[in-house]
């Protein structure tokens, strides 16, 4: 305990010689963070995806059917306003940037719809509002379908009836109700756009995704200065001299195991106390269950700083080894991208990464369901870990038994 003790010392002295790099890599949360923050405040606070915006009707039919249908465009959220105008001066708004889109209906549409003859609705976008205009006319051609399906629907109806021995005037009757309930239906939508609560695994906030994939990087890059000394240590021939005095190889793997594991705490804390402040994220998750999932990232993070330590033939060598591995698993593990819309090949190559069940370990205690456990996550962190020290142990033996030095 000694030696191991007089070796933590002297590893931490030489880390303190660097304190710029030190101070560096803990200031990069904050940083990152307080840049995430500044860029995206206008966002983070926003229930939907663009603000509401106004738009104009022009009705040229006027009935008490097209009244219901604008009525129902009113009851939408993500309007702000309907204004219901004649078609210049819907146009000359447009024009003005006053609205995002025209919607205009033609005389006679209801009858039209009755008789299938489907008069179009046409609709007039803004060109310095394409987003707004586009959802304008999904929505115009979303009610078009309806009616068009509803309309295959009635002619079913009208030919089973026929063949089922329906004739004269209860044949038409028959008619006649059915395409007065696709009009209802397709004038008097209850919503075009819905709020469907559903049971979801993860109730999470995309901060709280974001905090989770940034706790796993910064922590792996945490691990970057003690795998870089041990690199130094060995093409400097320090490592070799400490194998002739009584220091073993763990100590100095423990020692190292150890700094990278302080800076991994700080870094945790910055960023836990930063985006709890800034994003109001909420840790639901039991301080056992946080603590477990804590140690098998740490031991994760740490195998992995060692096999790239095995593996490196320099100080530069570890850096783009460290670096680009660090970026890969990021990206194949859904730190960057949500694994949801990567390649079903990608889905299956995150299974091998770190990022992946460090971040689904982190959603499970920021989704705050006691029903989730993280022990998953843990058995898949420690194997990850475990491979991982393996492999450098295979690959320190090789190296030692070509004279390469462990």
């Amino acid at each position: 305990m000694y030696i191991f003790m007089s070796l933590l010392k002297n590893d931490i002295r030489l880390f303190l010689k660097d304190w710029k790099s030190i101070v560096l890599l803990l200031a990069m949360p904050f940083l990152f963070i307080s840049l995430f923050v500044y860029s995206m405040s206008s966002f983070l606070d926003k229930s939907s995806f663009m603000e509401p915006f106004p738009i104009a009707i022009v009705d040229r039919e006027d009935t008490v059917q097209t009244r219901i249908l604008a009525n129902q465009l009113e009851g939408m959220k993500i309007f702000r306003e309907i204004l219901k105008v004649n078609e210049d001066t819907a146009r000359q708004m447009i024009a003005q940037n006053r609205i995002a889109a025209a919607i205009i209906i033609p005389e006679e549409f209801s009858a039209s719809i009755a008789v299938g003859e489907n008069k179009p609705v046409t609709v007039i976008g803004n060109r310095a509002m394409p987003l707004q205009s586009l959802v304008v006319k999904t929505l115009v051609q979303s009610a078009a379908n309806l009616v068009s399906a509803g309309q295959s629907a009635i002619n079913t109806i009208y030919y089973f009836n026929e063949k089922a021995g329906i004739g004269g005037g209860d044949l038409e009757q028959e008619f006649y109700d059915s395409t007065a309930r696709l009009l209802i239906k397709a004038l008097a939508r209850n919503e075009i756009f819905a709020d469907i609560d559903t049971d979801s695994v993860l109730d999470l906030t995309p901060a709280e995704y974001f905090t989770s994939a940034l706790l796993v990087i910064f922590v792996m890059f945490a691990g970057m200065p003690a795998m870089k000394q041990l690199v130094t240590e060995r093409s400097t021939g320090i490592t070799a001299r400490l194998e002739a005095s009584p220091v073993k190889v763990w100590q100095i793997v423990a020692s190292k195991f150890a700094i990278s594991a302080v800076i991994s705490v700080l870094q945790f804390l910055i960023i836990i106390t930063l985006t709890s402040i800034a994003f109001r994220n909420y840790w639901g998750g039991s301080l056992k269950s946080f603590l477990i999932l804590f140690f098998s990232i740490l031991t994760a993070v740490s195998s992995w700083s060692i096999f790239v330590a095995a593996v490196s033939k320099s100080p530069a060598s570890a850096d783009v080894i460290g670096n680009l591995g660090i970026l890969l698993m990021a990206v194949t593990g859904g730190g960057i991208y949500p694994l949801v819309l990567m390649p079903e090949f990608v889905r299956k190559l995150s299974f091998l990464t770190i990022n992946r069940w460090a971040m689904n370990g982190l959603m499970v205690l920021l989704s705050g369901d006691n029903s989730l456990s993280v022990i998953s996550s843990v058995y898949a962190l420690l194997g990850i870990g475990a491979g991982l020290l393996i492999l450098s142990v295979a690959v320190m033996k090789l190296r030692k038994s070509r004279g390469w030095g462990i």
